[in-house]
């Protein structure tokens, strides 16, 4: 998984995502278990006004103790209840974790290949012959460097007789 991808999941920028991940001291590597713990933490963290280290805390319990299909809840001293409404989570998690996956998928390394086809194909489309380029890759490379010195001979020859 990149950073692009990552940060979809997630649900943020990729730059949230570089600065959430050195504040909380977890080494950059992207897969789907940090992406979850991630989007939950940062759920947790805008609706509730947490810090994300503690976001952090009550997100892995919240993925520990609670079943996916369940609403989990923390009470906190003095009466107060969070409660996570996890189906919705995982859904809305889910859907940003596809689209990371089946549309920032990684761009293929490289030059795109040609479509054009081969040049001897473009040539004979163009209406070049090619039999000559033919019979010449034919033959062996002594063979065209021996034809080579004899046309190299005759122009020689020529060259002396119109002196």
């Amino acid at each position: 998984m990149t950073l692009g991808q990552f940060a979809v999941a997630v649900d943020a920028s990729p730059r949230w995502v570089l600065n959430a991940l050195a504040r909380l001291g977890l080494p950059r590597r992207y897969g789907e278990p940090l992406a979850r713990r991630l989007a939950l933490a940062r759920f947790i963290a805008e609706a509730v006004g947490t810090p994300l280290p503690q976001a952090l805390r009550l997100a892995d319990r919240a993925l520990k103790e609670a079943a996916p299909h369940d609403t989990w809840r923390f009470e906190a001293l003095g009466g107060v209840t969070l409660a996570v409404d996890l189906p919705r989570f995982f859904t809305t998690y889910g859907a940003h974790l596809a689209l990371a996956v089946n549309h920032y998928g990684e761009r293929p390394r490289g030059r795109k290949p040609s479509r054009r086809g081969s040049a001897i194909a473009r040539a004979k489309a163009y209406g070049i012959d090619v039999t000559l380029f033919d019979s010449a890759l034919r033959r062996s490379p002594e063979e065209r460097l021996r034809l080579l010195d004899e046309n190299m001979q005759v122009m020689r020859r020529l060259r002396d007789t119109a002196r």
